[in-house]
């Protein structure tokens, strides 16, 4: 193709050769394979210097109030935030000075609506103090939530107990009222004993309704006692069974990726140094 100015142009004097790039590749194929090299051996050295980190979980039953159902004390979202803004970071100011690394305790809702996990990573050689930095919150939360649990027991055990106490009195007041009778149904005539007779049949009756409706409170009581659950510790720092994270194998695949990449890359910037430092000579 002819030029303006007579001087003779190609159509591909832009286009990128695979055979020149073949011809960088080859010849700085050391630098590619130097550079490959030394990041995969980094990479493995890195992998093999990585302690192995588990998980550790702890978990706690929040205290209930059996009221016809289990009823939660508090929120386990109430607890989680007391966990979270309060607890957790002051007991890991507590148990472990600067020279020692904290722990991170996550706290989620876990299984049924009032249990709550713990979850820290840590290696094997450090687990004793994530279990007890575990243990010391939930010994925590439970003096915190004691109190709540007791108020809250105590106000629904209340209205059985104050039944429990009327029907006591009114059973003594309806024996006395039967003893009464029994002493009077020798005297008078065959009329009065009959009336008498009858009136102790209807006493005996109320007082047998009476005694069934307290058995029935005294029981509804004993089972609110009995369904009733302060707040529990169900097992602590539990270890998972793999360790977490990124594997040494994980680690040591990026770095055969890596090396690639930096060794493809050291090897052009090789090249164009090289060229640079060429034309630079010729110039001068």
């Amino acid at each position: 193709m002819q030029e303006p100015d007579g001087r003779q142009s190609h159509a591909y004097d832009d286009e990128i050769s695979l055979y020149e790039l073949w011809d960088v590749l080859v010849r700085r194929l050391p630098v590619l394979l130097t550079v490959g090299a030394l990041t995969i051996v980094s990479g493995v050295v890195y992998a093999v210097m990585q302690p192995l980190m588990y998980e550790y979980r702890s978990g706690v039953d929040l205290p209930t109030v059996y009221a016809e159902e289990s009823v939660n004390v508090v929120s386990q979202e109430m607890a989680i935030a007391w966990l979270e803004d309060v607890l957790v970071p002051l007991h890991r100011r507590e148990l472990f000075d600067g020279k020692q690394e904290i722990p991170d305790v996550h706290v989620s809702e876990h299984g049924s609506g009032f249990s709550l996990m713990l979850e820290s990573t840590s290696t094997r050689e450090a687990a004793h103090r994530v279990s007890d930095l575990h243990q010391e919150i939930i010994a925590e939360l439970s003096v915190w939530l004691d109190p709540r649990f007791e108020r809250f027991l105590s106000s629904t055990l209340k209205p059985l107990n104050n039944r429990i106490d009327v029907l006591d009195e009114q059973i003594e007041t309806l024996g006395d009222e039967l003893q009464l009778l029994y002493e009077r149904l020798g005297d008078g005539d065959d009329v009065a004993g009959l009336i008498v007779a009858q009136q102790i049949g209807d006493v005996r009756r109320e007082l047998s309704s009476l005694r069934s409706d307290r058995a029935d409170a005294q029981s509804k009581a004993e089972t609110v006692q009995e369904m009733s659950r302060n707040t529990e510790q169900t097992f602590i720092a539990a270890e998972s069974e793999d360790p977490v994270g990124p594997g040494r194998s994980l680690i040591v695949a990026l770095s055969v990726v890596l090396g690639g990449m930096f060794g493809l890359f050291a090897a052009f910037f090789w090249e164009f140094v090289s060229n640079a430092r060429r034309r630079h000579v010729d110039e001068n």
